[in-house]
């Protein structure tokens, strides 16, 4: 059964700094007389369990201190049955019992705020057509949580309360109010009512932080650090990524364990401790051709959806924003190297084939034309940015038309002159027909051994 923490508006107790409180009541008619009806609002929140020490004992003297804190009568039941043993006060000083909050307690976005309303009819005479409509008030909006102007309730006699519980799912932060409002008819038909209001602050459970790699193949490495900012412990049942409509991801945030365990989480478990940090990884692709350069120049990258509980299985949910990014710059030409040697390894991580000085060997290249014009692509050497490693044969050579969104694949040679980590670059291709040119001065690197 849930706990309840009662507020009471009527009362002038100071709350504490930190937990929400309700506010000043007002009352349309405060200089009449006092009124017939009493409005009680308590917040519904689960308890917590007690925390109390185990003291230590020796098991020599365990029999005669539980003797000792026996009373008679239990002491002589417990010798006729000869039930009692030492062994009893293992448990001794545990309160296994549940506690109830003694504040406001704090509430999160996400989370669902329960409230429980009690009307009393405080006088000794009889009150008429009672209705009652409750608000929920934030900065932007305002949610009706209960209205009975339709279904008043008929009467209340001296002493009889009415009751109601509603809940509401918090979607926004910062200050709420509660604003409760109440009419009634006197028993010489005169109508009444009254208002209160109670306000509270919703706080964000979660901290959460981005970091975008942008490949130069279109994929994109995207890195979600989720922060429990909260004063409670999470137990995070789901952490589910929505790529956005030009995107498919792929979830590297799980290892291949055996066939009979299948995929299991690298984290290893669900908890997320106060201020503790985790950092999720995803792969984005674009779905397809077409999207491609869509996929490429959005700043949109999907968003989160996060399921947890709290320590007594209360359920919270949060759904973040859409997680954006810079948009790289896409350039006209896209130059990408493949096939490079000294890179490829077998399973044992041995290199298959690699680069000796002086012996010539072969890069592949794929080209992608991103502008909205057909070219020509030219490809040739600049020589004064290469370094160790040169282009063999002809310096410049016809690639021939790239259509748009198209992509050309062909094989250039080079030649090492030293040992070592080389730098391959140098390189210019050009658009014969606009002239557009882009120069690449580094495009990847290569381990040149000794030639033995």
């Amino acid at each position: 059964m849930a706990s309840i923490n009662t507020v009471r508006p009527n009362q002038a107790a100071k709350p504490a700094p930190s937990s929400p409180h309700p506010s000043t009541p007002s009352q349309q008619d405060e200089n009449q007389s006092p009124h017939s009806l009493a409005l009680k609002v308590m917040r519904l929140s689960r308890p917590s369990l007690a925390n109390n020490k185990q003291p230590t004992y020796q098991d020599a003297d365990a029999a005669s201190l539980s003797n000792s804190l026996t009373p008679p009568d239990e002491k002589k039941k417990r010798d006729d049955t000869k039930e009692g043993s030492a062994s009893d006060m293992q448990s001794f000083g545990l309160d296994e019992v549940l506690v109830l909050p003694s504040a406001f307690g704090n509430i999160y976005l996400g989370e669902t705020f329960s409230t429980y309303l009690c009307i009393n009819n405080e006088s000794k005479d009889i009150v008429h057509e009672i209705k009652l409509k409750a608000e929920l008030q934030t900065s932007s909006q305002r949610f009706n949580l209960a209205d009975t102007n339709d279904t008043p309730l008929a009467s209340m006699d001296p002493g009889a309360s009415n009751e109601f519980v509603i809940s509401h799912e918090i979607k926004e932060l910062g200050v709420h109010i509660l604003v409760c409002l109440i009419h009634y008819t006197t028993p010489d038909g005169q109508p009444r009512s009254f208002r209160k209001f109670y306000k509270f602050q919703v706080a964000n459970p979660l901290a959460v932080k981005t970091k975008v790699n942008n490949m130069i193949d279109g994929k994109v490495f995207l890195e979600a650090q989720v922060q429990n900012v909260s004063a409670n412990t999470m137990l995070l049942e789901r952490m589910r990524f929505e790529a956005a409509e030009h995107f498919n991801f792929e979830d590297l945030n799980y290892i291949q364990t055996e066939e009979d365990e299948g995929l299991q989480l690298t984290f290893g478990s669900q908890y997320l401790n106060q201020h503790d940090v985790r950092q999720y990884l995803y792969l984005l692709t674009p779905k397809n051709a077409e999207d491609d350069r869509i996929a490429r120049t959005t700043n949109t990258l999907g968003k989160l959806d996060i399921v947890w509980r709290t320590t007594m299985g209360e359920m919270g949910r949060l759904q973040t924003s859409q997680l954006t990014r810079k948009v790289p710059i896409l350039e006209e030409l896209q130059v990408q190297a493949f096939n490079v040697p000294s890179t490829k390894t077998d399973e044992t991580g041995k290199i298959i084939k690699g680069v000796k000085a002086e012996e010539p060997f072969t890069i592949g290249f794929r080209i992608r034309n991103h502008s909205s014009q057909a070219m020509r692509v030219v490809l040739s050497a600049v020589k004064t940015k290469m370094g160790s490693v040169l282009l063999s044969g002809i310096n410049t050579r016809q690639l021939g038309e790239l259509l748009p969104e198209q992509t050309i694949e062909t094989t250039v040679e080079f030649f090492p002159l030293s040992p070592g980590l080389q730098k391959v670059g140098g390189l210019k291709i050009a658009d014969a027909i606009s002239g557009y040119a882009k120069e690449i001065d580094h495009l990847c690197d290569v381990f040149v051994e000794y030639d033995d």
